[in-house]
């Protein structure tokens, strides 16, 4: 069975509605934990941020249908067409990538603490919007289109920032 630290919950469209209007009443801690939650950090991280109680607040906000998760990873089917969630309680062993799948998936691992990172330094800026902003970031499947959309995203964030501080923001995030 999985871990439930390792799950991750997005808001719907109710809790963004929620984040913009205050109108659902939620409390303080509630409200902090909505913010929180990104779409790409885990519940273990979230209780990092927000304390040993982030599970059940995080639970309730999913049962008042602010929060979702996210959908498990994708895989490809035999025929390598279709995409099929991965089962739950399959071994990560027992999965023989081939090279491309191999490769996307180093790959991804490599960007994963650049992504992250990035995102972490624009959420001071940008609050539950990093993500959009960071988009075509979080979205790229290779190391050339992850550069190009970091490139956009330092003219992006220069227009608000200026060009110095845009560039010392995002220095560091471009991989090895």
């Amino acid at each position: 069975m999985d871990d439930p630290g390792d799950r991750v919950y997005r808001k719907t469209d109710r809790g963004m509605g929620e984040v913009k209007s205050r109108s659902g009443g939620l409390s303080a801690r509630s409200r902090t934990a909505l913010i929180l939650v990104n779409g790409v950090d885990s519940l273990a991280a979230l209780r990092a941020k927000i304390g040993p109680d982030a599970d059940a607040l995080v639970e309730a906000l999913a049962a008042d249908g602010h929060v979702e998760p996210v959908a498990p990873p994708l895989r490809r089917g035999a025929d390598g067409l279709g995409a099929q969630p991965l089962p739950v309680d399959i071994a990560v062993e027992s999965i023989v990538p081939s090279a491309f799948e191999a490769s996307a998936a180093e790959v991804r691992e490599r960007l994963a603490p650049l992504r992250r990172e990035a995102l972490a330094r624009l959420a001071p800026h940008y609050g539950p919007d990093a993500a959009v902003v960071a988009g075509p970031l979080l979205q790229a499947a290779n190391i050339e289109a992850y550069c190009a959309a970091l490139a956009a995203l330092e003219t992006k964030v220069s227009v608000y920032m200026g060009r110095k501080q845009a560039v010392k923001l995002l220095a560091g995030l471009k991989p090895d």
